[in-house]
């Protein structure tokens, strides 16, 4: 296979400066590469002509630094980025200092500017509602400011919402006397039905905005966004949608779940470089959600963005690419598969309980399992992680003491019996 020299992997030069840095980082007491870091960059090329439907998860598995001993199942809060990601995006950062000025304002930028189309396309929408972030908690504080809100306008959201997806409220609510509804999700709920009736019982005529996860991220429940939206609808009220952890391993069409607005993190489930995110405001919803941001349009660059992190839009462009290449569909059949085999483990260990939903509509790629009484979630994690080499998140929110699961392409079979091996002996 032919050598990419522009990948700060297979380059000596750029790769001797990458490993010479490592070194004084371990030299200071720092390590942040741990004992594998040699092995770990050694990186496949990864045009994206070599990847196809017959491409095997293993295979795929090799386009990332992922440690060949460490199974990481936290990509619900980081997820890695593939070789054909990071190359690009070195590429571009490469080129831009070179002319920074006349690269970040010319061709540079008009490849940035062509995310929007890609990210349309994966999203389903046009390019002129889509722009571009840096997370979901940056396009939620957008949406936000963009409505307007005043004294007595009411808020409807869930007591299982990340804390980026309601410091905008909450900042509402201090300030312009924003009343802040929730409704308490059920763990798990009995049916999609349950859970529209009990927005629909909260809602009143003076609430404004209907502020909802596709995705929990505490318990990777899937709420029935569609089916919110009628009644949401129906009211009158605009609704709002944290999509942080749906796209890039489940499909997502914006215009099927007919939201108002949806807010996304592309490094996370995407893959894409971190700090990068997404923003869909539907086109008839304009005038009603109208922020700062998108004064002078939705354009990557612009006079109300300021200068952007060019190499890193560049990648995000490069990570829906290589999903695309993979297939969505064939992402979120391997990543429910993976999940299943994790649900089901789970359910058979002696102590402890899954607070996620069983396998159909109202899961995800997520799973989270409460633990028993006397088990602390974050020392379990960090047991895991010392012990084992496993990487998971712990849950201490909404009453939870519960790690999280969350498992994607490039995890394996294996992995899951591992961590489940492991649990086994930790619980015993």
């Amino acid at each position: 296979m032919k050598t990419n020299t522009n990948s700060p992997v297979t380059n000596p030069i750029v790769r001797r400066n990458f490993l010479a840095a490592a070194g004084a980082f371990t030299a200071a007491g720092l390590d942040p590469l741990g004992p594998e870091a040699a092995a770990a960059l050694e990186l496949s090329d990864s045009k994206l002509e070599n990847l196809h439907a017959q491409t095997t998860w293993e295979q795929l598995r090799g386009q990332f630094l992922l440690p060949r001993d460490q199974v990481y199942m936290n990509n619900g809060s980081l997820g890695p980025s593939p070789s054909y990601v990071l190359q690009q995006t070195h590429q571009a950062w490469r080129e831009l200092e070179q002319d920074p000025v006349g690269l970040a304002f010319g061709p540079l930028l008009s490849r940035a500017e062509k995310v929007r189309g890609k990210a349309a396309d994966f999203l389903g929408c046009s390019s002129e509602e889509i722009s571009v972030t840096r997370n979901t908690t940056e396009a939620m504080n957008t949406i936000a400011q963009g409505i307007q809100l005043q004294k007595g306008d009411r808020v409807l959201t869930t007591d299982h919402e990340h804390p980026g997806g309601v410091v905008c409220w909450e900042y509402y609510a201090k300030r312009r006397g924003v009343v802040i509804d929730r409704v308490s999700l059920p763990g798990p709920p009995q049916s999609a039905e349950q859970l529209v009736a009990l927005i629909e019982e909260k809602l009143r005529k003076d609430t404004a905005v209907v502020s909802i996860s596709e995705v929990t991220s505490t318990t990777g429940l899937r709420l029935p966004v569609s089916q919110i939206a009628e009644v949401v609808r129906a009211n009158g009220s605009l609704l709002v949608v944290d999509g942080a952890q749906a796209p890039g391993a489940l499909q997502v069409d914006v215009k099927q779940l007919d939201c108002d607005a949806y807010a996304t993190s592309a490094h996370k489930w995407m893959l894409a470089p971190k700090g990068s995110g997404l923003l869909y405001i539907h086109q008839d919803a304009r005038q009603r959600i109208d922020p700062l941001l998108l004064q002078h349009g939705s354009q990557v660059y612009t006079a109300s963005t300021g200068t952007r992190d060019i190499p890193g839009i560049i990648g995000l462009a490069a990570a829906i690419e290589f999903l695309n290449r993979v297939g969505k569909e064939r992402i979120e059949r391997r990543v429910r598969q993976l999940r299943q085999q994790l649900y089901s483990g789970l359910q058979k260990l002696p102590r402890g309980k899954v607070a996620s939903p069983p396998d159909g509509p109202l899961s995800s790629a997520l799973v989270s399992f409460s633990l028993p009484s006397g088990v602390s979630c974050s020392s379990l994690a960090g047991t895991l992680r010392s012990r084992h080499k496993i990487i998971v998140k712990p849950v201490a929110a909404n009453g939870l003491n519960a790690i999280r699961l969350s498992v994607h392409i490039y995890n394996s079979e294996e992995e899951t019996e591992k961590l489940l091996a492991a649990l086994k002996q930790e619980l015993a």
